[in-house]
Parts: structure tokens; C-alpha cells; sequence
């Protein structure tokens, strides 16, 4: 017998509670999200024939009780105290802005790439949730891209959530709050490139402690797409052209930057003296966790099934 176990299981108990905590929060968000479109448009079904009206259920559902939500489970998980404040100069500012779109543009070559070979699979296009954007009026898609989803995921991923895995370790907390950026979304469509840059967004709120500058980068890369690109598309071939210079360009610059920019990157090890492998089993291996990533994928899998 182990005479070391059950001490073991003491130590990491309150660990893996914690975790279950964060993701309970999670679920709480997509399950409160989920369950007042659905009550709403089985009770009101001509909420879904207008686009404005089905904007503020999907916005309303999200952000007006989805985000409250998280907050609620959330509010008894003990968070650090705020870190030294070092903003970013215009310059580096920029650079992560190309940065990002070039994350962002390659991601989605990925993602194209792989959606179509699903599609193949399954001898049927993959349904893409971005594109219902499109029946939207522009003015509510550069509010909601611009303002009200850069204020409000930022604030729960990189400062709510990514304060609390802190302790772990930068590289743990940065992947961490990077993957539950991703699965927040619940489409694949969106996955690999929230992914990456809630990673690149994690990276820039802890080392410069400012907040203000990661929603400054979401929401200038959310206006490329719901506001300067199709603006572009308007211009006709020349703006077709202008398109396939902003994405090449972006990924070939942005890139760039990033392998230029790999040898400055310093993360700290954290106060968790655990090792990565057992940060990652403690994250994984709880209720609350496993049941956000289950209902995340239930939700992926609606629109690819």
C-alpha cells in the first residue's frame, strides 16, 4: 500500500475543484446562451423571420445572460492581484495587429481546407454559422464585432479567466484560456483561428498588463472583416484584388513577425509547482471542465453532422 497516495489526492483535490469551478463557469455561459434562444423562439417563433430580431436574441442570449452567467459561478474563484502596467508602443501595436490577421487568415486557410474535405466526407457542405452575419444590417454587425464582443470576451477570457490560471504558469495559462476562447465559440469554423488569436491576445494582456490594448486588437480585427472587406468586395475585381493583397500580405507579414519576435517571448513558470502534464490532468479531469468541452462539441457537431 501507498502510504503516499492519499496524501497525493489531498494535495491535488482543491486543484482539480478549482478547475471544475472555471469550467462549470463555461458551461454555464453556452448553457444559459442556448437555453434562451431556444425558450424564446419556441415561444415567440417569429423572432427567426427578421433580421433584426434574431440578432438581439443571438446578442441578448450571448452577452446579456450568457456573460452574467459566467460571472455568477465565477465570482468565488479567488484572482490574483493586477499585474505591473507596460503598454505597447504604436509600433509593436501594429505589428501585433498584422500579427493577428495573419494568424487569423491562415486559420482559416486550415479551416477551409478541412471543412471541404468534411464536406466531401460527408457529401455535404459544412454549415457555416458565420455567414448568417450577412443577413444582418452592417451598422448591428460593427457594433457587435467592435464593441460589444471585444468588451465583453476580453473581459471574461483575458481578464476573468486568464487571471485565475495565472498561478499556473504563463504558457499554461496562455493555451488554456486560448482553447476555452475556441470552444466558447462552438462552431469549427471559428475554432482554430479564436484559438490562435485569443493565445496571441492572452500573450499581450500579460506582458503588458493592459486590457485596453487586447480590445483594441479585437476589435480592429473584427472591423477587417465585417466592415473593411466588404467595403472592399464593393469595389468589385479591383476590390478582390485589394482582398487577396490584405490576406496574402497579412500571413507572409505577420508571420514574419512572429518568427522575428520568438526569441524575445519570456513567460514565467507560475507558483504551481506542478509539471505541465499533471496542470493539464487537473484541467481536463473534472466535471465542470469535461462538461463545457462536451456541450461545446454537441454544439460543433449540430452543424457539421
Amino acid at each position: 500500500m501507498d502510504l503516499h497516495q492519499p496524501d497525493r489526492a489531498q494535495l491535488l483535490r482543491p486543484h482539480c475543484q478549482w478547475f471544475s469551478r472555471l469550467g462549470w463557469a463555461l458551461f454555464a455561459q453556452m448553457a444559459a446562451m442556448l437555453a434562451v434562444q431556444l425558450l424564446v423562439a419556441g415561444i415567440v417563433p417569429s423572432v427567426l423571420n427578421h433580421p433584426i430580431s434574431r440578432w438581439c436574441l443571438s446578442v441578448g442570449s450571448a452577452y446579456g445572460a450568457g456573460v452574467p452567467a459566467f460571472c455568477l459561478v465565477l465570482r468565488s474563484v479567488p484572482a490574483p492581484g493586477p499585474s505591473a502596467r507596460r503598454p505597447m508602443g504604436p509600433l509593436n501595436l501594429g505589428k501585433a495587429l498584422v500579427t493577428t490577421l495573419g494568424l487569423v487568415y491562415l486559420s482559416n486557410l486550415l479551416t477551409l481546407l478541412l471543412t471541404q474535405l468534411i464536406g466531401i466526407l460527408r457529401g455535404q457542405a459544412v454549415t457555416n454559422p458565420v455567414d448568417s452575419l450577412a443577413g444582418y444590417p452592417t451598422v448591428l454587425n460593427l457594433l457587435l464585432g467592435c464593441v460589444i464582443a471585444p468588451l465583453s470576451e476580453e473581459y471574461l477570457f483575458r481578464y476573468l479567466l486568464l487571471n485565475r490560471l495565472r498561478p499556473y504558469g504563463d504558457k499554461f495559462a496562455i493555451l488554456a484560456s486560448a482553447l476555452c476562447f475556441g470552444l466558447f465559440h462552438g462552431n469549427l469554423n471559428q475554432l482554430f483561428y479564436a484559438f490562435a488569436v485569443g493565445a496571441l491576445f492572452a500573450y499581450v494582456v500579460l506582458r503588458t498588463g493592459c486590457l485596453w490594448q487586447s480590445i483594441l486588437l479585437h476589435a480592429l480585427i473584427n472591423f477587417t472583416s465585417v466592415g473593411l472587406v466588404p467595403l472592399l468586395e464593393l469595389l468589385g475585381q479591383t476590390g478582390e484584388l485589394l482582398t487577396s493583397l490584405l490576406v496574402l500580405g497579412s500571413i507572409v507579414v505577420g508571420m514574419t513577425f512572429l518568427v522575428t519576435s520568438w526569441r524575445d517571448i519570456k513567460l514565467e513558470p507560475g507558483l504551481v509547482p506542478f509539471s505541465e502534464g499533471m496542470k493539464w490532468r487537473l484541467f481536463f479531469e473534472n466535471p465542470g471542465v469535461i462538461a463545457f468541452c462536451l456541450l461545446a462539441l454537441i454544439l460543433m457537431a449540430s452543424y457539421v453532422l
